[in-house]
């Protein structure tokens, strides 16, 4: 694992000038920059249900994924978002079987999802959080801000930003 930022899931806002999801990844330790990666509404509800625990009455998407890998006798190791190239975030999902690990390539939204459904954790590439994250003013991880306050601040940052910069 090359240089890696380990982060949580701070939220999924929507954009008010797009009304498109972001996705927020925020590191877990100081400064607490925060990465924001636009994404599709599925993937956003997709996370919003694996935060908010929420165990739907048949598998969806993320659950039979993760369900078939646990047959597999496999798990789920961490997510990655590794990069990001002409405006597009990149991902895997490491997984391993057997001691073996093998790297699956993904949108950074299923990574997350799939992570956030196996309690695995979520790393960005150092290059990709120096270049993309943000300090938001006193932010403190948000698992326990106020969450208006975040939102106030992060629609602030990204008033200079369009959809289209961050393409899943």
């Amino acid at each position: 694992m090359e240089s890696m930022v380990e982060v949580e899931v701070a939220g999924v806002r929507v954009d008010l000038r797009s009304n498109a999801p972001v996705l927020l990844l925020q590191e877990r330790r100081d400064p607490h920059r925060v990465v924001p990666i636009f994404i599709g509404v599925p993937e956003a509800n997709a996370i919003h249900l694996a935060l908010s625990q929420v165990d739907p009455p048949r598998p969806l998407t993320h659950d039979l994924l993760r369900l078939v890998i646990e047959e597999l006798d496999a798990e789920v190791v961490r997510a990655e978002v590794t990069e990001l190239r002409a405006g597009t975030y990149y991902a895997s999902v490491v997984l391993a079987q057997g001691g073996i690990e093998r790297e699956i390539s993904a949108r950074p939204s299923d990574a997350v999802a799939l992570a956030l459904r196996t309690s695995s954790p979520i790393f960005v590439d150092e290059a990709v959080m120096d270049a993309e994250g943000a300090v938001l003013d006193d932010a403190e991880p948000t698992s326990s801000g106020d969450e208006d306050e975040l939102l106030g601040e992060f629609r602030d940052f990204i008033e200079h930003l369009r959809p289209e910069d961050f393409s899943d």
